[in-house]
């Protein structure tokens, strides 16, 4: 009695994450939602996240720590078919000055580099707020050495940011989602400078308001790249356009959740961490990827 009283848990067990899985709100992989025509998907560059863990073969979970942001293969972790990326409050130090920091966080990014494809995700965001900030990415390694073009960037979809609008001197709500491009350029002489969405909104920046709270459930951001244009969507539905000016280069591909006001500020053109603010309040806190896919129109 005991075996078959197992036995159907494990079944009732099954059928619920079937179930889950097949949330009639999910897309499916034949394409990208919302969009018309063939694609074929890119395997390297997409995942279902429905191993225990990260595949090693398409993704790496601990890159080389950069700025203010400690990326720990620990906060990257496949929960319940869901890529599950936490910041942690850890205090540490790393560098050779051996700089203080007080977070850790998780990324999953690709091993192999690619341009142009649709690219798309289903997330949820954070509890956080402010503080954090989900995002899925393109950057390039920025070690190029020779052209005008030395790092480019898209942001597919940055969410919770918080960011002070220059305009009205208010911080953006959390139903605001930044969708913005970023560039090192080298002039004729080699002089290198930041082009960012501050700088060059018209060239640089988009955002776009939610009608609802990114927190409270999964949405699809997709983003188009080919040589003439960079085209954004939220649930099937186009939301930004720019011209494709600069962003060329092959780039990795990144899910992420990165430290944001008011735990770090800007420094010039860096972002720097802000001991004061640092607070074990509201941590840990994670944001949720159901899946990534990546797609090329067929021909």
């Amino acid at each position: 009695m005991n075996i078959c009283r197992h036995s159907l848990t494990i079944i009732l067990l099954l059928a619920a994450l079937a179930a889950l899985r097949a949330d009639p709100s999910r897309p499916d992989a034949s394409g990208p939602l919302g969009q018309t025509g063939q694609w074929v998907l890119k395997p390297a560059f997409s995942d279902e996240f429905a191993a225990a863990t990260p595949d090693p073969r398409k993704w790496t979970t601990r890159p080389a720590s950069w700025g203010p942001w400690t990326w720990d293969e620990n906060n990257a972790t496949q929960e319940n078919g869901n890529l599950v990326l936490r910041m942690t409050y850890d205090p540490h130090t790393r560098g050779n000055q051996q700089q203080r920091f007080f977070y850790k966080s998780g990324i999953l990014r690709s091993k192999l580099k690619r341009t142009y494809g649709y690219y798309e995700a289903r997330i949820k965001g954070c509890s956080l707020f402010p503080g954090a900030c989900p995002a899925f990415w393109l950057f390039s390694d920025g070690k190029a050495t020779e052209g005008e073009v030395r790092y480019c960037e898209i942001d597919i979809v940055e969410l919770q940011m918080h960011e002070l609008n220059r305009s009205t001197q208010v911080r953006d709500p959390v139903n605001h989602i930044d969708m913005n491009l970023h560039l090192r350029l080298a002039d004729k002489d080699g002089k290198i400078r930041w082009v960012r969405p501050l700088m060059d909104p018209e060239l640089c920046a988009n955002s776009w308001m939610a009608p609802w709270d990114p927190r409270d459930a999964f949405h699809v951001y997709g983003c188009d790249v080919t040589p003439e244009t960079i085209v954004w969507y939220v649930d099937g539905k186009e939301v930004a356009r720019k011209a494709n000016k600069y962003w060329h280069l092959a780039m990795n591909l990144a899910l992420s959740l990165g430290l944001r006001y008011p735990h770090l500020g800007w420094v010039g053109q860096e972002m720097k961490p802000i001991p004061q603010a640092a607070t074990e309040k509201g941590f840990p806190t994670s944001m949720e990827v159901d899946y990534i896919r990546v797609w090329e129109r067929k021909k």
